[in-house]
């Protein structure tokens, strides 16, 4: 496979802009005579350089900033971790041992229906299955809650989310520091000249960031970070690993962020159920086409989540209560969770009454709206603007005075 494929394949599509130009770079030694295309080959070259400068920065001030946010997190759950065994909100009541008492009087009061010879051991039966699963849900729910549980799935996700975008930002560094060595390569071939060491050498001067020291050190601290949360886990009630898990999204340009929630609802059972809005819908919600159509959108799911439903409607709550089935409800072997970036989420109330609901951190710095800008404006200034923009809690891009940046629909 030749690099300049490698490298648009490797690299995330949310950071394609800020990589080097590889293939601009490459057309201009192809083009005539290299020997005359020198002067648009140095711009493109300083221009891709400028480019990494900036997205290095702006991505080095933030996970240095992060670190402490993550750090608190940590704190938190240290401290609600050691008072839950002395207060109400004690996670550890969720325990196996904690929770063998329920076990066992379902033991025995079973026993006691099953040798009752009366015809009412039938409906004794199903009154006691029904008060026990009632029991079973309420823990689930109050575990759900519980400060403890919540400060670790706070903890636990926003660490593993640095993680995995600190191998991100390593991976980056070094396909382009890559990127350079091999274009410079071909620039001496094609030329007949000899500036590659040089430039190399001033690039392990300006950009001495391409190896990576600072993620590295700070990757090392995460996974130290990680197993200290982990081993801080409250105890979570029988059954709670097999429930079905729901949730609802559009999932438009698939990015890192949709991928780190999918994958931290395994936190709260082992199948995955996820409805996801069908174009029309899409466009009715948000007041814009779809970039993605159905098809590829489900199948940039698909991979992270057991079932996929699609939602022809503006209002999915239809659509969710007839995927829950009773049993699921009636055992409380279901629940929902989704991002925080909207708490008052459409079928809150509803789904809420039947199943207990959770949510996770989104991801920094991350969104689709920022990815529709970068990569679909008409504007090239707009584009380059939202590039190096700040951006909202929500991970969209913003003006000087806090107003989104968006191309128009």
């Amino acid at each position: 496979m030749k690099f300049g494929k490698t490298l648009h394949d490797q690299i995330i599509q949310e950071w394609r802009f800020y990589a080097v130009d590889y293939k601009a770079l490459k057309q201009t030694l192809k083009a005539g005579e290299a020997s005359d295309n020198q002067d648009e080959f140095f711009t493109l070259f300083e221009q891709s350089k400028m480019k990494l400068d900036k997205f290095y920065s702006d991505k080095e001030k933030w996970a240095t900033e992060y670190i402490h946010v993550l750090e608190e997190r940590v704190q938190k759950l240290k401290e609600t971790a050691a008072a839950a065994p002395n207060s109400g909100d004690d996670s550890s009541l969720s325990s196996r041992d904690s929770f063998a008492s329920v076990d066992d009087a379902m033991d025995k009061n079973l026993e006691d229906v099953i040798s009752t010879a009366s015809p009412t051991g039938a409906m004794d039966l199903s009154r006691h299955m029904t008060r026990v699963n009632s029991d079973l849900k309420d823990e689930y729910r109050r575990v759900g809650k519980s400060e403890h549980f919540n400060a670790f799935i706070y903890a636990i996700k926003s660490l593993r989310t640095f993680e995995r975008e600190l191998t991100l930002l390593l991976e980056f560094l070094d396909l382009n520091k890559t990127a350079f060595s091999k274009i410079l390569k071909k620039f001496d071939k094609r030329t007949g000249s000899a500036i590659r060491q040089e430039k190399l050498a001033e690039l392990e001067d300006t950009h001495s960031y391409l190896e990576g020291n600072v993620f590295t050190e700070l990757k090392e601290s995460v996974t130290k970070m990680i197993d200290e949360a982990d081993s801080l886990k409250p105890r979570l009630p029988e059954g709670w690993a097999e429930r079905k898990v729901y949730t609802i999204g559009c999932f438009d340009l698939f990015h890192r962020g949709h991928q780190n929630v999918l994958m931290s609802l395994r936190e709260f059972g082992y199948f995955i159920v996820a409805g996801i809005h069908d174009d029309e819908s899409y466009f009715k919600l948000k007041n814009k086409y779809t970039i993605d159509n159905l098809e590829t959108r489900m199948a940039n799911v698909k991979p992270f989540v057991d079932q996929l439903f699609v939602i022809p409607s503006t209002e999915p709550l239809t659509y969710v209560q007839c995927m829950v089935s009773e049993q699921d409800i009636e055992t409380g072997s279901c629940c929902y969770a989704r991002g925080d970036d909207m708490l008052q989420f459409p079928g809150r109330p509803w789904i809420e009454s039947v199943m207990p609901v959770h949510f996770v951190p989104r991801t920094e710095s991350c969104s689709s709206t920022l990815l529709r800008t970068i990569y679909h404006a008409d504007s090239k200034e707009l584009r380059a603007k939202a590039a190096f923009a700040k951006t909202r809690y929500d991970g969209k891009p913003i003006d000087e005075d806090g107003n989104v940046l968006k191309l128009k629909c």
